[in-house]
């Protein structure tokens, strides 16, 4: 009697312990808690993944406020990336903005416009020469509250009217010196590049109808389009620049007639809308990621993860179905760092992400039990130390233990896996379907890029690496 009694409550106590291992504790995920494999009551076995990976198509939208991509960058790899921005910069309030008396004006000296650097992404030996030109009347290029796609075609922009030849891009950061009227500024992280007097002019001699309100002036006044010019030096290097900074301007410096003699004035028009975008693209015709980038081919040795707008891997363990019932003490999934072609100059992504693929209700999902959602850790939502993802010690796990453990015990699904590096993603929270989350994985855009070893790796494969115990 009292061995069955015994017997019951270890019953009990068993199935008490498979329930909980779906939940999400911070305290029970570490090694330190996982059993040695004896082989007499914990076991471990390695599943094989397949692995495909495709271009990603990119969705990805670049509001006002966030580091826009300009330059040129060339990495023999992953081939060719081509950044440019686009920018309606605007009076700081209505109505005239050169004083009250436009014929007071006596002359002007110079346009300058100043764009605030941020970052840089690549060879930081890189020299690039920057255009200006003016985007052509006519375009449909305007305020998007929302932000234009990274993928949107060209606006029309011929006419030159600025440029800064041969910018060296270890000099983006250097403190600068210059005179504003009559005081000696000193600046950082700043780049100041000339517009042509006669574009300054064409905006002083407006007349005050058209400077009434925004929707006046953006009748007259289309934007900037800024970009790298092709036949620069060194195209090896992506730059980053802030358009909501401060730093960010159009001055004029200009002399007018105020109280009888001759002034010297500026004035500062400043991004206030949201009329910009940030175009992106990719070209990997030629490189090793281009030649094996062929949709559809099963089983890939080498996996090319770029950051958005880049590809992904499409992961398949078909062994998961198979599993027998048993406690998972862990569940891994991994796979190794490979060498790349100036893998110093051209970094890895800050992480990589791992979603799961419902292709029935064509939606992504986040790992089933294994996600550790917060809502109060915006703009990730999760902590990367808990779920994996960063790269240590030349690989990159996951921690699947719980989406494992739901599989093997209750019959969940097995779902087919994408890993990538995205700038931002809004999978759906898998015990919340109708719930998305837009989160922030890797910012700057455009910023990694990583080669990692496929499941059909003849060394390093990508793999799943189970602990566990029969039941």
């Amino acid at each position: 009697m009292f061995v069955k009694k015994l017997l019951y409550s270890l019953s009990i106590a068993i199935i008490l312990y498979i329930s909980s291992c779906t939940k999400i504790r911070t305290t029970e995920i570490g090694n330190e808690l996982i059993p040695s494999v004896d082989n007499v009551t914990v076991f471990d076995t390695t599943l094989e993944v397949t692995s495909e990976f495709y271009s990603l198509p990119d969705s990805t939208r670049m509001t006002y406020n966030v580091d826009h991509v300009l330059g040129l960058m060339e990495d023999p790899t992953f081939g060719k990336t081509t950044g440019e921005i686009y920018v309606r910069m605007n009076p700081q309030s209505k109505g005239y903005p050169f004083g009250k008396l436009p014929d007071s004006i006596v002359g002007l000296d110079s346009v300058i416009l100043a764009l605030r650097y941020s970052a840089v992404y690549g060879d930081t030996n890189s020299v690039q020469s920057l255009k200006v030109f003016e985007v052509d009347p006519g375009t449909e290029f305007r305020d998007s509250s929302l932000g234009y796609l990274i993928s949107h075609q060209p606006f029309a922009a011929n006419t030159l009217i600025g440029e800064k030849n041969n910018i060296l891009f270890t000099t983006l950061n250097d403190s600068l010196t210059y005179i504003r009227v009559k005081d000696t500024v000193k600046t950082v992280n700043e780049l100041r590049v000339p517009i042509s007097n006669s574009y300054g002019l064409k905006l002083m001699n407006m007349d005050t109808a058209r400077y009434r309100n925004d929707t006046t002036y953006r009748e007259n006044v289309t934007g900037f389009a800024i970009r790298m010019d092709a036949s620069s030096p060194v195209r090896r290097a992506l730059s980053y620049f802030n358009l909501a900074d401060a730093g960010t301007k159009l001055t004029f410096h200009y002399r007018r007639i105020f109280n009888g003699k001759v002034d010297t004035v500026v004035t500062d028009f400043v991004f206030r809308t949201y009329a910009n975008a940030n175009l992106v693209s990719r070209d990997p015709t030629g490189t090793p990621y281009g030649n094996q980038l062929v949709n559809g081919t099963t089983n890939q040795e080498q996996l090319y993860l770029q950051t958005s707008p880049g590809s992904y891997a499409l992961l398949k363990i078909p062994g998961l179905s198979g599993l027998a019932n048993g406690l998972i003490y862990k569940a891994v999934l991994t796979t190794d760092r490979l060498e790349g072609t100036d893998d110093k100059l051209f970094t890895e992504p800050s992480l990589l992400f791992l979603d799961a693929v419902d292709s029935a209700a064509n939606k992504y999902l986040t790992i089933p039990n294994s996600f550790p959602f917060n809502q109060n850790a915006a703009p990730l939502y999760y902590t990367p130390a808990q779920f994996g993802g960063f790269l240590a010690n030349g690989r990159y796990e996951f921690d699947l233990s719980r989406y494992v453990q739901g599989i093997v015990t209750r019959k969940e699904k097995n779902y087919a896996l994408r890993l990538y590096a995205p700038y931002r993603t809004t999978p759906y929270l898998s015990y919340s379907t109708s719930t998305a989350v837009p989160m922030t994985i890797n910012s700057p855009l455009t910023k990694g890029r990583v080669i990692v070893a496929g499941g059909a790796n003849p060394v390093k494969k990508l793999r799943l690496y189970i602990i566990y115990s029969k039941i």
